[in-house]
């Protein structure tokens, strides 16, 4: 690293940066199989794409088997309910941060969708497309854009499995027509979950709009059985226009909430130590519309390695010398790259010319190119890729009503009047990514119509490290979950963000109604998926510097870091949250 006492020289550092966003454009290594075993399908781990869980544990299995078509998957079903062995579903990518997809015990086994991938029909009369629950959003996508259609609302990141999508919950951003929620355009579903002997020990569930138990099915954990095949209801092929517009955020908590109803993809960038908010005009327009535009996002590129290298070891000294400036002036830098960039925009999928992006929707509404392969190669690769030294953080992901939405976000500010350097380490990560999320008729879906706060931030390789203005980041997780109610997200989030959250939903009895009909033996269950629906002591665990990875909110100064100055104190706006602060220094 080229430091100068302590501080990184900020002209070495814009470079850095740039070389960062504008990574040669080349295709990378696919991300690794979660699924590692030291025979062929025996003795295996499982992971997720980030390389680890929330609690830092190794998740084991005593098998996994890779089925191809729906009788491989009933026959796989059928054989673990007659041995009444715990299972758990997992996809290509495994990208849900929670442990979602760890059975319990070495003996579980673990069912893989890798070769659930086909597309089973499109029905452009019905606008319907059926596929099976591996099935990427890029493939989707892509299918149903060859016969005119496309699914209105997605996530933007590509590497997501329908199956994957259905079972977290992930969205996109509207509050237009049904909203963003992929499973809100889905009218069948085909599961297959455990059963008596006179069935066979497994049984295939056909459920559609008329049946109750879809809006269990839609929002399911995991914990129902397997997803095999879903039909969603597509629209036909549109265009759309792409406008930035950057403004300061002092009327945020106003304009936040009537955006939404002004624009039908809006979503918003939020750079709160740059006292900035970046929205997204965003809308249909008429097929006549002139343009090709193509949406390839900038961080979800190819990334050379040695780059990613370069880029993680800065931050880490950053850390090491609680150096707030160079966090400021990185975040500068990279925020006004993106920005020149357009994000990633083209106006013809080769060069930003300038606003508005016109284009057709299936290029637009998603992407993550760094999924491209060169195989055996690591030198490029997904910025997250565990294999590699990149980005190694947390994410913090819930859902603010959009009742109480302003007074969150003026709290927010609050925080950043007592201390404005605190929030540029997440403006490395491009700021809070906030999303439009409408309320679900899905049991564990949105209660409301909401706003999506999506914070990613550092996250030290040791769990004993407390972080650069730790407690400012605690105190909003713990601000938006317990004073404004806020609903994490199923895919994202710490430990304590689940702690007692199935009583925010009001279905939620209707729902384990379903799970024990699907399952009764609760093979689909795991420890943790019961603990997250109450049926069990909570997620939560204290112990020494539990809540510095948010495995616990801290009640004792041990839960911190005591040895480091870290102790547990009140919140600085919200006085009931309990952080790690560092006393008797400056951060």
């Amino acid at each position: 690293m080229l430091l100068s006492k302590g501080k990184i020289k900020f002209h070495e550092l814009l470079l850095w940066e740039c070389l960062l966003l504008f990574g040669v454009s080349v295709s990378c290594t696919p991300p690794a199989d979660p699924v590692k075993c030291l025979t062929k399908y025996s003795n295996c781990t499982i992971t997720n794409s980030y390389g680890t869980f929330p609690d830092r544990a190794v998740c084991r299995a005593g098998n996994v088997a890779y089925p191809s078509n729906e009788q491989e998957l009933i026959s796989v079903v059928s054989a673990t309910t007659e041995a009444r062995r715990k299972v758990k579903v997992v996809t290509r990518f495994s990208h849900s941060i929670p442990k979602l997809v760890c059975p319990d015990g070495r003996d579980g086994l673990l069912i893989s969708t890798k070769y659930l991938n086909r597309v089973v029909e499109t029905d452009v009369a019905t606008m319907t497309m059926t596929v099976e629950s591996g099935v990427t959003l890029r493939q989707l996508v892509n299918e149903a854009a060859k016969a005119g259609l496309v699914l209105p609302y997605a996530p933007y990141w590509w590497g997501l499995t329908i199956g994957g999508i259905l079972g977290t919950a992930a969205h996109g951003s509207s509050l237009w027509g049904k909203g963003s929620s992929v499973h809100d355009y889905v009218v069948e579903m085909r599961i297959v979950s455990p059963s008596g002997a006179d069935e066979g020990y497994a049984k295939v569930r056909v459920l559609n709009e008329r049946d109750k138990d879809l809006d269990a099915a839609k929002v399911s954990l995991g914990v129902l059985g397997v997803i095999s095949q879903v039909t969603l209801k597509l629209q036909p092929l549109f265009k759309r226009s792409i406008t930035y517009v950057t403004k300061d955020d002092k009327d945020l908590g106003d304009e936040a909430v009537a955006f939404g109803q002004l624009h039908e993809f809006a979503d918003i960038f939020w750079y709160p130590s740059q006292r900035k908010a970046v929205y997204r005009l965003d809308d249909r327009v008429s097929g006549n519309a002139s343009g090709n535009g193509l949406y390839d996002f900038t961080p979800f590129r190819s990334t050379p390695s040695l780059v990613l290298a370069l880029a993680r070891s800065m931050e880490e000294t950053q850390e090491f010398f609680r150096d707030a400036d160079g966090k400021c002036l990185n975040a500068k830098a990279i925020i006004s790259t993106l920005q020149t960039a357009a994000y990633g925009l083209t106006n013809n999928g080769l060069i930003f010319t300038g606003y508005p992006v016109i284009g057709y929707h299936n290029r637009l509404q998603s992407s993550g190119t760094c999924l491209d392969s060169l195989e055996n190669s690591l030198i490029t690769a997904c910025a997250w890729d565990p294999r590699i030294k990149g980005e190694f953080f947390h994410q913090t992901t819930f859902s603010v009503s959009l009742s109480v939405v302003k007074d969150f976000i003026e709290d927010v500010q609050k925080l950043v009047a007592m201390e404005p350097k605190s929030l540029c380490g997440l403006e490395l990560y491009n700021g809070i990514l906030m999303r439009y999320v409408k309320a679900s008729t899905a049991y564990l879906g949105k209660q409301e119509d909401a706003i999506d706060f999506d914070i990613t931030y550092y996250r030290n390789k040791d769990p004993m490290a407390p972080r650069l203005y730790q407690d400012i980041l605690e105190e909003i997780e713990q601000m938006a979950l317990f004073k404004y109610g806020a609903l994490p997200h199923w895919g994202k989030n710490r430990n304590l963000a689940f702690d007692g959250v199935i009583k925010k939903y009001k279905n939620s009895g209707e729902f384990l109604k379903v799970k024990s009909k699907y399952d009764p033996w609760g093979l689909f269950s795991s420890e943790w998926t019961d603990q997250v629906l109450g049926l069990r002591n909570g997620v939560t665990m204290l112990k020494e510097g539990c809540a510095l990875e948010g495995l616990c909110i801290c009640s004792q100064d041990v839960h911190c870091a005591p040895a480091k100055g870290y102790l547990c104190r009140p919140g600085k706006v919200f006085q009931h949250a309990r952080v790690c602060t560092r006393v008797n220094s400056k951060h």
